[in-house]
């Protein structure tokens, strides 16, 4: 008998150990969280949408991204998602990686919990949407009816790109295509992100 008992406890264990393995090394299917493909099942209620294209570039500094909210008044809100390696040693060991998220989120002060839910693998080549539901980096609801995002990408070294622009939160469908603001307007690899498309749904 307990010997049996030793077996089924050492199998729940791998079987844990499987799952949260899993979930590490492939954050994609998570379900919604933190980052989705674009053709994935999407959430309901109100929120907002961000879909773009992402090309994986074989260069070392490169293919770090961010996407998160700030209030009208430049106060961080949440993080829809980030790459992993940035939000764990990265922005210590390359500065110059994705800096405005890490200025804005305070990344050196989060924890370990907070910093899991919204991390993840840099994904494959493909279209993705990362959505936000209106809550805060802590699950409250949001204060206000207007918010700024932002997105922004790490493209080589100190080459960076960032999209932004505010969402007022009404009773209609909200649409735009931010254009882009690149650090090196002429560097090569500029287009790592494309095809940047937010939407709110008001539910």
């Amino acid at each position: 008998m307990r010997k049996r008992f030793v077996f089924v406890s050492i199998a729940a264990i791998l079987l844990m150990a499987t799952v949260v393995a899993s979930k590490v090394m492939n954050p994609l299917n998570l379900g919604i969280s933190p980052l989705m493909t674009a053709d994935g099942e999407k959430p309901e209620g109100r929120r907002i949408e961000i879909s773009f294209s992402y090309q994986n570039l074989a260069l070392v500094a490169s293919n770090q991204f961010a996407f998160w909210i700030e209030d009208m008044d430049g106060n961080y809100v949440d993080t829809l998602y980030v790459t992993r390696y940035t939000s764990q040693e990265g922005h210590r060991r390359r500065p110059n990686s994705i800096p405005a998220w890490v200025s804005a989120s305070k990344i050196a002060d989060m924890r370990n919990s907070g910093i899991e839910a919204i991390a993840g693998a840099t994904p494959k080549p493909g279209e993705y949407v990362a959505c936000w539901d209106f809550t805060d980096s802590d699950g409250n609801l949001a204060e206000g009816s207007q918010f700024r995002y932002f997105i922004e990408a790490s493209v080589m070294n100190d080459d960076t790109a960032m999209y932004s622009g505010v969402i007022k939160a009404g009773q209609e469908m909200q649409e735009e295509q931010p254009a882009p603001e690149y650090s090196n307007p002429s560097g090569e690899y500029n287009d790592m992100l494309s095809n940047v498309r937010v939407i709110y749904y008001p539910g």
